[in-house]
Protein backbone atom coordinates (compact mmCIF):
# COMPACT_ATOMS: atom_id res chain seq x y z
CA UNK A 1 0.00 0.00 0.00
CA UNK A 2 1.47 3.31 -1.11
CA UNK A 3 0.85 6.91 -0.21
CA UNK A 4 1.49 9.31 -3.11
CA UNK A 5 3.23 12.61 -2.36
CA UNK A 6 2.92 15.41 -4.91
CA UNK A 7 5.58 18.13 -4.65
CA UNK A 8 7.30 20.71 -6.84
CA UNK A 9 10.64 19.76 -8.42
CA UNK A 10 13.69 22.01 -8.59
CA UNK A 11 12.81 22.82 -12.24
CA UNK A 12 9.39 24.09 -11.19
CA UNK A 13 7.16 21.27 -12.54
CA UNK A 14 5.27 18.82 -10.37
CA UNK A 15 6.94 15.59 -9.32
CA UNK A 16 5.62 12.48 -7.61
CA UNK A 17 6.90 10.13 -4.94
CA UNK A 18 5.37 6.89 -3.61
CA UNK A 19 5.80 6.04 0.07
CA UNK A 20 5.26 2.49 1.35
CA UNK A 21 2.97 2.92 4.38
CA UNK A 22 4.30 -0.19 6.11
CA UNK A 23 8.05 0.26 5.59
CA UNK A 24 8.28 4.02 4.94
CA UNK A 25 10.38 3.20 1.87
CA UNK A 26 10.11 5.92 -0.76
CA UNK A 27 10.18 5.38 -4.53
CA UNK A 28 10.55 8.41 -6.77
CA UNK A 29 8.18 8.12 -9.73
CA UNK A 30 9.77 11.23 -11.28
CA UNK A 31 13.00 13.13 -10.71
CA UNK A 32 13.09 15.57 -7.81
CA UNK A 33 15.17 17.96 -9.98
CA UNK A 34 13.84 17.91 -13.54
CA UNK A 35 11.15 15.28 -14.42
CA UNK A 36 10.94 16.44 -18.04
CA UNK A 37 14.67 16.06 -18.77
CA UNK A 38 14.59 12.68 -17.06
CA UNK A 39 11.73 11.65 -19.38
CA UNK A 40 13.63 12.98 -22.43
CA UNK A 41 16.68 10.82 -21.62
CA UNK A 42 14.53 7.72 -21.14
CA UNK A 43 12.39 8.22 -24.25
CA UNK A 44 15.43 9.11 -26.40
CA UNK A 45 16.68 5.50 -26.24
CA UNK A 46 13.27 3.98 -27.09
CA UNK A 47 12.59 2.79 -30.65
CA UNK A 48 9.20 1.17 -31.48
CA UNK A 49 10.22 0.17 -35.02
CA UNK A 50 7.29 -0.75 -37.32
CA UNK A 51 4.95 -1.36 -34.39
CA UNK A 52 1.72 0.59 -34.73
CA UNK A 53 0.75 0.08 -31.06
CA UNK A 54 2.94 1.19 -28.15
CA UNK A 55 2.09 -0.20 -24.72
CA UNK A 56 3.27 2.00 -21.86
CA UNK A 57 3.59 0.36 -18.43
CA UNK A 58 3.08 3.14 -15.90
CA UNK A 59 1.54 6.59 -16.21
CA UNK A 60 2.90 8.68 -13.34
CA UNK A 61 2.27 12.31 -14.19
CA UNK A 62 2.58 11.51 -17.89
CA UNK A 63 5.77 13.36 -18.86
CA UNK A 64 7.12 10.32 -20.73
CA UNK A 65 3.73 9.76 -22.36
CA UNK A 66 3.73 13.31 -23.74
CA UNK A 67 7.19 12.82 -25.25
CA UNK A 68 6.30 9.42 -26.72
CA UNK A 69 3.27 10.95 -28.43
CA UNK A 70 5.38 13.84 -29.73
CA UNK A 71 8.17 11.61 -31.05
CA UNK A 72 5.93 8.93 -32.58
CA UNK A 73 2.86 10.72 -33.90
CA UNK A 74 1.83 7.82 -36.15
CA UNK A 75 1.51 5.35 -33.26
CA UNK A 76 -1.44 4.38 -31.08
CA UNK A 77 -0.75 4.41 -27.32
CA UNK A 78 -2.15 2.04 -24.71
CA UNK A 79 -1.15 3.05 -21.16
CA UNK A 80 -1.40 0.82 -18.06
CA UNK A 81 -1.58 2.35 -14.60
CA UNK A 82 -2.23 0.40 -11.40
CA UNK A 83 -3.17 3.28 -9.09
CA UNK A 84 -6.45 5.17 -9.45
CA UNK A 85 -4.93 7.86 -7.23
CA UNK A 86 -2.07 8.37 -9.69
CA UNK A 87 -4.57 8.55 -12.58
CA UNK A 88 -6.54 11.22 -10.69
CA UNK A 89 -3.37 13.26 -9.98
CA UNK A 90 -2.34 13.08 -13.64
CA UNK A 91 -5.80 14.20 -14.79
CA UNK A 92 -5.61 17.15 -12.42
CA UNK A 93 -2.03 18.31 -13.07
CA UNK A 94 -1.21 17.15 -16.63
CA UNK A 95 -4.46 16.43 -18.48
CA UNK A 96 -2.90 17.14 -21.90
CA UNK A 97 -0.90 13.92 -21.80
CA UNK A 98 -4.12 11.88 -21.63
CA UNK A 99 -5.44 13.12 -24.96
CA UNK A 100 -5.46 10.58 -27.82
CA UNK A 101 -4.35 7.65 -25.68
CA UNK A 102 -6.13 4.62 -24.22
CA UNK A 103 -5.68 4.44 -20.44
CA UNK A 104 -6.64 1.21 -18.63
CA UNK A 105 -6.10 -0.12 -15.13
CA UNK A 106 -7.91 -3.48 -15.16
CA UNK A 107 -8.07 -6.66 -17.20
CA UNK A 108 -11.72 -5.91 -18.04
CA UNK A 109 -10.85 -2.51 -19.53
CA UNK A 110 -7.96 -4.08 -21.42
CA UNK A 111 -10.21 -6.75 -22.96
CA UNK A 112 -12.71 -4.04 -23.91
CA UNK A 113 -9.92 -2.12 -25.68
CA UNK A 114 -9.05 -5.16 -27.80
CA UNK A 115 -12.72 -5.84 -28.53
CA UNK A 116 -12.83 -2.45 -30.26
CA UNK A 117 -9.49 -2.41 -32.08
CA UNK A 118 -9.14 -3.30 -35.76
CA UNK A 119 -6.48 -5.99 -35.52
CA UNK A 120 -6.05 -5.95 -39.32
CA UNK A 121 -4.38 -2.54 -39.02
CA UNK A 122 -1.98 -3.66 -36.29
CA UNK A 123 1.58 -3.91 -37.62
CA UNK A 124 3.21 -4.87 -34.33
CA UNK A 125 3.47 -4.00 -30.65
CA UNK A 126 6.27 -2.34 -28.72
CA UNK A 127 6.41 -2.03 -24.92
CA UNK A 128 7.78 1.01 -23.09
CA UNK A 129 8.33 0.35 -19.37
CA UNK A 130 8.31 3.32 -17.00
CA UNK A 131 10.64 1.72 -14.44
CA UNK A 132 9.63 3.64 -11.28
CA UNK A 133 5.91 2.85 -11.87
CA UNK A 134 6.69 -0.75 -12.77
CA UNK A 135 8.68 -1.52 -9.62
CA UNK A 136 5.76 -0.41 -7.41
CA UNK A 137 3.58 -3.26 -8.71
CA UNK A 138 5.44 -5.54 -11.15
CA UNK A 139 2.86 -8.34 -10.89
CA UNK A 140 0.11 -6.02 -12.16
CA UNK A 141 2.13 -4.77 -15.14
CA UNK A 142 3.41 -8.26 -16.02
CA UNK A 143 -0.14 -9.59 -15.98
CA UNK A 144 -1.42 -6.71 -18.11
CA UNK A 145 1.36 -7.15 -20.69
CA UNK A 146 0.82 -10.91 -20.78
CA UNK A 147 -2.95 -10.43 -21.18
CA UNK A 148 -2.36 -7.90 -23.96
CA UNK A 149 -0.10 -10.36 -25.77
CA UNK A 150 -2.69 -13.15 -25.37
CA UNK A 151 -5.40 -10.83 -26.72
CA UNK A 152 -3.27 -9.93 -29.72
CA UNK A 153 -2.28 -13.54 -30.32
CA UNK A 154 -5.89 -14.69 -30.08
CA UNK A 155 -7.22 -11.97 -32.37
CA UNK A 156 -4.44 -12.42 -34.92
CA UNK A 157 -5.21 -16.14 -34.84
CA UNK A 158 -8.91 -15.34 -35.41
CA UNK A 159 -7.97 -13.01 -38.26
CA UNK A 160 -5.73 -15.61 -39.91
CA UNK A 161 -8.47 -18.20 -39.45
CA UNK A 162 -10.89 -15.86 -41.21
CA UNK A 163 -8.38 -15.36 -44.04
CA UNK A 164 -7.89 -19.11 -44.38
CA UNK A 165 -11.51 -20.21 -44.07
CA UNK A 166 -13.73 -17.21 -44.82
CA UNK A 167 -14.16 -18.14 -48.46
CA UNK A 168 -14.96 -21.72 -47.44
CA UNK A 169 -17.46 -20.46 -44.87
CA UNK A 170 -19.25 -18.37 -47.50
CA UNK A 171 -19.27 -21.25 -49.97
CA UNK A 172 -20.74 -23.56 -47.32
CA UNK A 173 -23.33 -20.98 -46.29
CA UNK A 174 -24.67 -20.83 -49.84
CA UNK A 175 -24.69 -24.64 -50.00
CA UNK A 176 -26.35 -25.07 -46.59
CA UNK A 177 -28.69 -22.12 -46.16
CA UNK A 178 -31.48 -23.77 -48.16
CA UNK A 179 -31.89 -26.40 -45.43
CA UNK A 180 -33.78 -23.76 -43.46
CA UNK A 181 -36.65 -24.24 -45.91
CA UNK A 182 -36.84 -27.89 -44.75
CA UNK A 183 -35.67 -27.94 -41.12
CA UNK A 184 -36.06 -25.53 -38.17
CA UNK A 185 -33.51 -23.01 -36.93
CA UNK A 186 -31.84 -23.28 -33.52
CA UNK A 187 -33.97 -20.50 -32.02
CA UNK A 188 -36.83 -23.01 -31.52
CA UNK A 189 -34.81 -24.44 -28.60
CA UNK A 190 -34.19 -21.15 -26.80
CA UNK A 191 -35.70 -20.88 -23.28
CA UNK A 192 -37.57 -24.17 -23.66
CA UNK A 193 -35.63 -26.21 -21.08
CA UNK A 194 -35.68 -24.10 -17.93
CA UNK A 195 -35.09 -26.29 -14.92
CA UNK A 196 -33.50 -29.08 -16.94
CA UNK A 197 -29.82 -29.89 -16.42
CA UNK A 198 -27.75 -29.67 -19.59
CA UNK A 199 -24.83 -32.01 -20.28
CA UNK A 200 -21.96 -31.27 -22.70
CA UNK A 201 -20.25 -34.48 -23.78
CA UNK A 202 -16.77 -33.90 -25.18
CA UNK A 203 -14.22 -36.49 -26.30
CA UNK A 204 -11.55 -36.16 -23.61
CA UNK A 205 -9.97 -39.36 -22.26
CA UNK A 206 -12.10 -39.27 -19.08
CA UNK A 207 -15.29 -39.74 -21.14
CA UNK A 208 -15.03 -43.52 -20.80
CA UNK A 209 -15.50 -43.13 -17.04
CA UNK A 210 -18.88 -41.44 -17.57
CA UNK A 211 -20.51 -43.68 -20.20
CA UNK A 212 -22.64 -45.56 -17.64
CA UNK A 213 -23.73 -42.24 -16.15
CA UNK A 214 -24.95 -40.88 -19.50
CA UNK A 215 -27.30 -43.80 -20.08
CA UNK A 216 -28.78 -43.34 -16.59
CA UNK A 217 -29.46 -39.59 -16.85
CA UNK A 218 -30.86 -39.41 -20.39
CA UNK A 219 -34.40 -38.99 -19.08
CA UNK A 220 -33.31 -36.39 -16.53
CA UNK A 221 -31.05 -34.02 -18.49
CA UNK A 222 -30.57 -32.60 -21.99
CA UNK A 223 -27.53 -34.38 -23.43
CA UNK A 224 -25.64 -32.47 -26.11
CA UNK A 225 -22.50 -34.10 -27.48
CA UNK A 226 -19.82 -32.51 -29.65
CA UNK A 227 -19.19 -34.16 -33.01
CA UNK A 228 -15.87 -35.67 -31.89
CA UNK A 229 -17.57 -37.74 -29.18
CA UNK A 230 -20.55 -38.89 -31.30
CA UNK A 231 -18.89 -42.09 -32.52
CA UNK A 232 -17.81 -43.01 -28.99
CA UNK A 233 -21.38 -42.74 -27.68
CA UNK A 234 -22.75 -44.64 -30.68
CA UNK A 235 -20.26 -47.46 -30.07
CA UNK A 236 -21.68 -47.92 -26.55
CA UNK A 237 -25.32 -47.65 -27.67
CA UNK A 238 -25.89 -44.19 -26.17
CA UNK A 239 -28.22 -41.82 -28.08
CA UNK A 240 -27.62 -38.19 -27.03
CA UNK A 241 -30.47 -35.78 -27.63
CA UNK A 242 -28.30 -33.54 -29.83
CA UNK A 243 -24.95 -33.66 -31.63
CA UNK A 244 -23.34 -30.34 -32.56
CA UNK A 245 -20.92 -29.63 -35.41
CA UNK A 246 -19.27 -26.36 -36.49
CA UNK A 247 -16.26 -27.17 -38.61
CA UNK A 248 -16.41 -26.27 -42.28
CA UNK A 249 -13.73 -28.73 -43.39
CA UNK A 250 -14.39 -32.09 -45.02
CA UNK A 251 -12.56 -34.13 -42.38
CA UNK A 252 -15.37 -33.34 -39.89
CA UNK A 253 -17.56 -35.71 -41.93
CA UNK A 254 -15.47 -38.55 -40.43
CA UNK A 255 -17.15 -37.96 -37.07
CA UNK A 256 -20.40 -39.23 -38.62
CA UNK A 257 -19.33 -42.04 -40.94
CA UNK A 258 -20.84 -45.36 -39.95
CA UNK A 259 -23.20 -43.77 -37.43
CA UNK A 260 -26.94 -44.17 -37.93
CA UNK A 261 -28.88 -42.42 -35.22
CA UNK A 262 -32.48 -43.17 -34.31
CA UNK A 263 -33.34 -40.05 -32.35
CA UNK A 264 -30.31 -37.72 -32.08
CA UNK A 265 -30.90 -34.33 -33.71
CA UNK A 266 -27.97 -32.86 -35.62
CA UNK A 267 -27.31 -29.17 -34.85
CA UNK A 268 -25.09 -27.88 -37.64
CA UNK A 269 -23.70 -24.40 -37.96
CA UNK A 270 -24.59 -22.89 -41.31
CA UNK A 271 -20.87 -22.93 -42.22
CA UNK A 272 -20.57 -26.65 -41.39
CA UNK A 273 -19.43 -29.32 -43.84
CA UNK A 274 -22.30 -29.65 -46.38
CA UNK A 275 -21.81 -33.43 -46.67
CA UNK A 276 -22.84 -33.85 -43.02
CA UNK A 277 -26.17 -32.13 -43.57
CA UNK A 278 -26.70 -33.94 -46.85
CA UNK A 279 -26.08 -37.47 -45.58
CA UNK A 280 -27.10 -37.37 -41.93
CA UNK A 281 -30.18 -39.57 -41.75
CA UNK A 282 -31.76 -38.11 -38.61
CA UNK A 283 -33.49 -34.83 -37.85
CA UNK A 284 -31.56 -31.59 -38.27
CA UNK A 285 -31.44 -28.04 -36.91
CA UNK A 286 -29.43 -25.12 -38.37
CA UNK A 287 -27.54 -22.65 -36.16
CA UNK A 288 -25.31 -19.66 -36.76
CA UNK A 289 -22.43 -18.20 -34.78
CA UNK A 290 -22.22 -14.61 -33.58
CA UNK A 291 -20.05 -12.77 -31.10
CA UNK A 292 -21.38 -10.13 -28.70
CA UNK A 293 -19.29 -7.51 -26.93
CA UNK A 294 -19.65 -3.95 -25.64
CA UNK A 295 -18.11 -0.99 -27.43
CA UNK A 296 -16.50 2.02 -25.73
CA UNK A 297 -19.90 3.62 -25.20
CA UNK A 298 -21.20 0.49 -23.47
CA UNK A 299 -23.54 -0.49 -26.32
CA UNK A 300 -23.87 -4.11 -27.38
CA UNK A 301 -22.16 -5.01 -30.65
CA UNK A 302 -23.10 -8.12 -32.64
CA UNK A 303 -20.43 -9.57 -34.92
CA UNK A 304 -21.77 -12.28 -37.20
CA UNK A 305 -20.34 -14.87 -39.55
CA UNK A 306 -19.60 -13.23 -42.95
CA UNK A 307 -22.72 -12.32 -44.99
CA UNK A 308 -25.12 -13.68 -42.34
CA UNK A 309 -26.43 -10.18 -41.57
CA UNK A 310 -27.43 -9.86 -45.21
CA UNK A 311 -28.98 -13.34 -45.35
CA UNK A 312 -31.00 -12.86 -42.17
CA UNK A 313 -32.42 -9.60 -43.47
CA UNK A 314 -33.87 -11.63 -46.32
CA UNK A 315 -35.03 -14.84 -44.58
CA UNK A 316 -35.37 -13.84 -40.91
CA UNK A 317 -33.28 -14.55 -37.82
CA UNK A 318 -31.84 -18.00 -37.14
CA UNK A 319 -30.71 -17.64 -33.53
CA UNK A 320 -27.19 -16.82 -32.41
CA UNK A 321 -24.82 -19.18 -30.63
CA UNK A 322 -21.63 -17.62 -29.34
CA UNK A 323 -18.37 -19.53 -29.60
CA UNK A 324 -15.09 -19.44 -27.74
CA UNK A 325 -13.28 -21.18 -30.56
CA UNK A 326 -14.34 -24.81 -30.07
CA UNK A 327 -17.58 -26.72 -30.54
CA UNK A 328 -17.69 -27.36 -26.76
CA UNK A 329 -17.78 -23.61 -26.06
CA UNK A 330 -20.64 -23.23 -28.55
CA UNK A 331 -22.45 -26.13 -26.87
CA UNK A 332 -22.06 -24.30 -23.54
CA UNK A 333 -23.66 -21.14 -24.92
CA UNK A 334 -26.46 -23.11 -26.58
CA UNK A 335 -27.39 -24.85 -23.32
CA UNK A 336 -27.48 -21.42 -21.64
CA UNK A 337 -29.80 -20.15 -24.38
CA UNK A 338 -31.98 -23.22 -23.87
CA UNK A 339 -32.33 -22.32 -20.18
CA UNK A 340 -30.48 -25.34 -18.79
CA UNK A 341 -29.20 -25.20 -15.21
CA UNK A 342 -26.87 -26.70 -14.07
CA UNK A 343 -24.53 -27.25 -17.00
CA UNK A 344 -22.48 -30.41 -16.60
CA UNK A 345 -19.13 -30.92 -18.35
CA UNK A 346 -18.28 -34.52 -19.25
CA UNK A 347 -15.15 -35.47 -21.20
CA UNK A 348 -14.00 -31.83 -21.16
CA UNK A 349 -10.55 -32.80 -19.89
CA UNK A 350 -8.64 -29.88 -21.45
CA UNK A 351 -5.59 -32.01 -20.79
CA UNK A 352 -3.82 -35.19 -21.91
CA UNK A 353 -5.34 -37.33 -19.17
CA UNK A 354 -3.46 -40.61 -18.98
CA UNK A 355 -1.21 -39.24 -21.76
CA UNK A 356 -4.04 -39.65 -24.28
CA UNK A 357 -5.38 -37.05 -26.69
CA UNK A 358 -8.97 -38.33 -27.00
CA UNK A 359 -11.13 -41.05 -25.58
CA UNK A 360 -10.72 -44.24 -27.61
CA UNK A 361 -13.42 -44.68 -30.24
CA UNK A 362 -13.13 -41.33 -32.05
CA UNK A 363 -12.35 -41.19 -35.76
CA UNK A 364 -8.74 -40.39 -34.83
CA UNK A 365 -8.37 -43.97 -33.63
CA UNK A 366 -9.82 -45.18 -36.93
CA UNK A 367 -7.12 -43.21 -38.76
CA UNK A 368 -4.34 -44.41 -36.46
CA UNK A 369 -5.17 -48.12 -36.45
CA UNK A 370 -3.65 -48.81 -39.91
CA UNK A 371 -0.35 -47.33 -38.61
CA UNK A 372 -0.04 -49.88 -35.79
CA UNK A 373 2.72 -52.46 -36.06
CA UNK A 374 5.01 -54.34 -33.69
CA UNK A 375 7.13 -51.20 -33.20
CA UNK A 376 4.26 -48.70 -32.91
CA UNK A 377 1.06 -48.91 -30.86
CA UNK A 378 -1.67 -46.38 -30.04
CA UNK A 379 0.22 -45.20 -26.97
CA UNK A 380 3.31 -44.46 -29.09
CA UNK A 381 1.22 -42.51 -31.61
CA UNK A 382 -0.36 -40.46 -28.78
CA UNK A 383 3.04 -39.70 -27.27
CA UNK A 384 4.55 -38.64 -30.60
CA UNK A 385 1.73 -36.14 -31.14
CA UNK A 386 1.91 -34.74 -27.59
CA UNK A 387 5.69 -34.23 -27.84
CA UNK A 388 5.20 -31.95 -30.84
CA UNK A 389 2.97 -29.61 -28.86
CA UNK A 390 3.85 -26.80 -26.46
CA UNK A 391 2.97 -28.62 -23.25
CA UNK A 392 2.51 -27.25 -19.75
CA UNK A 393 1.42 -28.72 -16.44
CA UNK A 394 -1.83 -27.52 -14.84
CA UNK A 395 -3.73 -28.42 -11.67
CA UNK A 396 -5.63 -31.67 -11.94
CA UNK A 397 -9.32 -32.29 -11.25
CA UNK A 398 -10.05 -32.64 -7.53
CA UNK A 399 -6.64 -30.98 -6.76
CA UNK A 400 -5.04 -34.37 -7.32
CA UNK A 401 -1.59 -33.18 -8.43
CA UNK A 402 -0.97 -31.91 -11.96
CA UNK A 403 -1.82 -33.10 -15.45
CA UNK A 404 -0.25 -32.45 -18.88
CA UNK A 405 -1.98 -29.75 -20.92
CA UNK A 406 -0.90 -27.35 -23.67
CA UNK A 407 -1.29 -23.76 -24.82
CA UNK A 408 -4.50 -24.37 -26.81
CA UNK A 409 -6.15 -26.39 -24.05
CA UNK A 410 -5.22 -23.62 -21.63
CA UNK A 411 -6.96 -20.99 -23.74
CA UNK A 412 -10.16 -23.05 -23.65
CA UNK A 413 -9.75 -23.71 -19.91
CA UNK A 414 -9.51 -19.94 -19.34
CA UNK A 415 -12.65 -19.51 -21.46
CA UNK A 416 -14.61 -22.02 -19.38
CA UNK A 417 -13.33 -20.51 -16.13
CA UNK A 418 -14.31 -16.99 -17.21
CA UNK A 419 -17.71 -18.14 -18.47
CA UNK A 420 -18.42 -20.24 -15.37
CA UNK A 421 -17.70 -17.18 -13.23
CA UNK A 422 -19.99 -14.89 -15.23
CA UNK A 423 -23.09 -17.03 -15.87
CA UNK A 424 -25.94 -17.48 -13.41
CA UNK A 425 -26.21 -21.22 -14.06
CA UNK A 426 -24.14 -23.56 -11.91
CA UNK A 427 -21.37 -25.31 -13.84
CA UNK A 428 -20.35 -28.82 -12.74
CA UNK A 429 -17.04 -30.31 -13.81
CA UNK A 430 -17.60 -34.06 -13.98
CA UNK A 431 -14.42 -35.04 -15.81
CA UNK A 432 -12.83 -37.21 -13.09
CA UNK A 433 -9.27 -36.84 -14.34
CA UNK A 434 -8.66 -33.81 -16.55
CA UNK A 435 -7.74 -30.23 -15.71
CA UNK A 436 -9.16 -28.34 -12.77
CA UNK A 437 -11.57 -25.63 -14.01
CA UNK A 438 -11.94 -22.75 -11.57
CA UNK A 439 -15.46 -21.53 -10.66
CA UNK A 440 -16.97 -24.98 -11.31
CA UNK A 441 -18.23 -27.54 -8.83
CA UNK A 442 -16.25 -30.77 -9.08
CA UNK A 443 -18.11 -34.08 -8.89
CA UNK A 444 -17.08 -37.59 -9.81
CA UNK A 445 -19.59 -39.27 -12.17
CA UNK A 446 -20.93 -41.52 -9.40
CA UNK A 447 -21.61 -38.46 -7.22
CA UNK A 448 -23.93 -36.80 -9.75
CA UNK A 449 -27.54 -37.07 -8.61
CA UNK A 450 -30.22 -35.57 -10.85
CA UNK A 451 -33.92 -35.53 -10.03
CA UNK A 452 -36.67 -36.51 -12.48
CA UNK A 453 -38.91 -34.05 -14.29
CA UNK A 454 -42.59 -34.39 -15.05
CA UNK A 455 -41.71 -34.67 -18.73
CA UNK A 456 -38.53 -36.33 -20.01
CA UNK A 457 -36.40 -34.10 -22.28
CA UNK A 458 -37.07 -36.25 -25.37
CA UNK A 459 -40.80 -35.62 -25.11
CA UNK A 460 -40.24 -31.85 -24.97
CA UNK A 461 -37.76 -32.01 -27.87
CA UNK A 462 -40.17 -33.96 -30.09
CA UNK A 463 -42.95 -31.47 -29.42
CA UNK A 464 -40.72 -28.45 -30.14
CA UNK A 465 -39.33 -29.94 -33.34
CA UNK A 466 -42.75 -30.89 -34.66
CA UNK A 467 -43.99 -27.30 -34.28
CA UNK A 468 -40.78 -25.67 -35.53
CA UNK A 469 -41.42 -23.17 -38.33
CA UNK A 470 -39.49 -23.10 -41.62
CA UNK A 471 -38.04 -20.11 -43.46
CA UNK A 472 -39.53 -18.58 -46.58
CA UNK A 473 -36.90 -18.08 -49.28
CA UNK A 474 -38.92 -16.17 -51.93
CA UNK A 475 -37.27 -12.83 -51.10
CA UNK A 476 -33.83 -14.46 -50.84
CA UNK A 477 -34.04 -16.12 -54.27
CA UNK A 478 -35.26 -12.86 -55.76
CA UNK A 479 -32.27 -11.02 -54.27
CA UNK A 480 -29.84 -13.62 -55.63
CA UNK A 481 -31.31 -13.25 -59.10
CA UNK A 482 -30.87 -9.48 -58.93
CA UNK A 483 -27.27 -9.84 -57.78
CA UNK A 484 -26.57 -12.34 -60.56
CA UNK A 485 -27.60 -9.67 -63.04
CA UNK A 486 -25.11 -7.29 -61.43
CA UNK A 487 -22.38 -9.93 -61.76
CA UNK A 488 -23.25 -10.33 -65.46
CA UNK A 489 -22.82 -6.56 -65.81
CA UNK A 490 -19.34 -6.85 -64.30
CA UNK A 491 -18.50 -9.68 -66.75
CA UNK A 492 -19.63 -7.54 -69.68
CA UNK A 493 -17.55 -4.60 -68.43
CA UNK A 494 -14.48 -6.83 -68.17
CA UNK A 495 -14.96 -7.97 -71.78
CA UNK A 496 -15.18 -4.42 -73.17
CA UNK A 497 -12.30 -3.20 -75.35
CA UNK A 498 -11.44 -0.21 -73.16
CA UNK A 499 -8.67 0.70 -70.71
CA UNK A 500 -8.48 -0.86 -67.25
CA UNK A 501 -9.16 2.54 -65.71
CA UNK A 502 -12.39 2.85 -67.70
CA UNK A 503 -13.41 -0.70 -66.75
CA UNK A 504 -12.77 0.09 -63.10
CA UNK A 505 -15.00 3.17 -63.29
CA UNK A 506 -17.86 1.05 -64.69
CA UNK A 507 -17.36 -1.69 -62.09
CA UNK A 508 -17.17 0.88 -59.31
CA UNK A 509 -20.55 2.21 -60.41
CA UNK A 510 -22.03 -1.33 -60.36
CA UNK A 511 -20.65 -1.89 -56.85
CA UNK A 512 -22.64 1.08 -55.55
CA UNK A 513 -25.37 -1.53 -55.10
CA UNK A 514 -25.36 -2.05 -51.31
CA UNK A 515 -26.40 -5.71 -51.46
CA UNK A 516 -23.67 -6.69 -53.92
CA UNK A 517 -21.05 -4.72 -52.01
CA UNK A 518 -22.04 -6.40 -48.73
CA UNK A 519 -21.87 -9.93 -50.14
CA UNK A 520 -18.72 -9.44 -52.22
CA UNK A 521 -16.63 -7.55 -49.66
CA UNK A 522 -15.86 -10.47 -47.28
CA UNK A 523 -14.23 -12.31 -50.18
CA UNK A 524 -11.86 -9.38 -50.62
CA UNK A 525 -10.77 -9.10 -46.99
CA UNK A 526 -7.25 -10.40 -47.64
CA UNK A 527 -6.56 -7.64 -50.13
CA UNK A 528 -8.00 -5.02 -47.80
CA UNK A 529 -5.69 -6.31 -45.07
CA UNK A 530 -2.67 -6.14 -47.41
CA UNK A 531 -3.54 -2.60 -48.49
CA UNK A 532 -4.04 -1.46 -44.87
CA UNK A 533 -0.64 -2.83 -43.81
CA UNK A 534 1.48 -1.93 -46.85
CA UNK A 535 -0.22 1.25 -48.13
CA UNK A 536 0.59 0.77 -51.85
CA UNK A 537 0.42 3.66 -54.30
CA UNK A 538 -2.91 4.51 -55.91
CA UNK A 539 -2.16 2.67 -59.16
CA UNK A 540 -1.17 -0.60 -57.49
CA UNK A 541 -4.09 -0.27 -55.09
CA UNK A 542 -6.56 0.12 -57.98
CA UNK A 543 -5.03 -2.83 -59.85
CA UNK A 544 -5.27 -5.06 -56.79
CA UNK A 545 -8.89 -4.15 -56.12
CA UNK A 546 -9.81 -4.57 -59.80
CA UNK A 547 -8.23 -8.05 -59.97
CA UNK A 548 -9.89 -9.13 -56.73
CA UNK A 549 -13.30 -7.99 -57.99
CA UNK A 550 -12.84 -9.96 -61.21
CA UNK A 551 -11.79 -13.14 -59.38
CA UNK A 552 -14.34 -12.96 -56.57
CA UNK A 553 -17.27 -12.01 -58.79
CA UNK A 554 -16.77 -15.33 -60.56
CA UNK A 555 -16.64 -17.16 -57.21
CA UNK A 556 -19.79 -15.43 -55.98
CA UNK A 557 -21.63 -16.36 -59.15
CA UNK A 558 -20.67 -20.00 -58.54
CA UNK A 559 -21.95 -19.80 -54.95
CA UNK A 560 -25.30 -18.45 -56.17
CA UNK A 561 -25.57 -21.41 -58.53
CA UNK A 562 -24.99 -23.78 -55.58
CA UNK A 563 -27.91 -22.23 -53.69
CA UNK A 564 -30.27 -22.41 -56.64
CA UNK A 565 -29.22 -26.00 -57.27
CA UNK A 566 -30.35 -26.94 -53.75
CA UNK A 567 -33.83 -25.58 -54.36
CA UNK A 568 -34.03 -27.11 -57.82
CA UNK A 569 -32.97 -30.53 -56.51
CA UNK A 570 -35.72 -30.26 -53.90
CA UNK A 571 -38.29 -29.02 -56.47
CA UNK A 572 -38.95 -25.85 -54.51
CA UNK A 573 -38.16 -23.33 -57.25
CA UNK A 574 -37.81 -23.51 -60.98
CA UNK A 575 -34.32 -23.19 -62.41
Amino acid sequence: MFEYLLTESKSGVKTLCAKDIETNREVRIHSAYDPIKEAERAVHSFTPGRASLVIVSGLGLGYHVELLKKNFRDKKFLVFEFSNEVIALCKRHNPECLKDIELVNSIGELNLFFDNINIAHLTGVSVYVHRPSYQLNPDFYDEMIETAKLNISSRVSDLLTRFEFEEKWIENIFKNIGWLSKVPSVSILFNRFKGYPGVIVSAGPSLRESLDLLEKIKDRAVILCVDTSFKVLHKYGIEPHFVMTLDSQKYSFKHFTGVKSKSTILISDVVGCPSILRYYSGRKIISTTAKYYKDKEGSNVRETTPIMDWIERNIGTIGDVQSGGSVATSAFDLLLNMGCDPIILIGQDLAYTGREIHCSGTYHNDDWCPQINRLKNLDTINQNIIRKRKIKYVDRFNSDGVVISDFVFDLYRNWFEDSSFKVKAQVINCNSGGAKIEHTKELFPEELNLSKHKRPPQEVIDEIYFHGSLKNFDRFIEKISLLENKLFEIERAIALNITDEEKFDIIDEILQDNDLNEVLRPLMRKSEFYIARHNPDDKKRSEMIYNEIVINSAKLKKFFIETKRFFCDNNQYEN
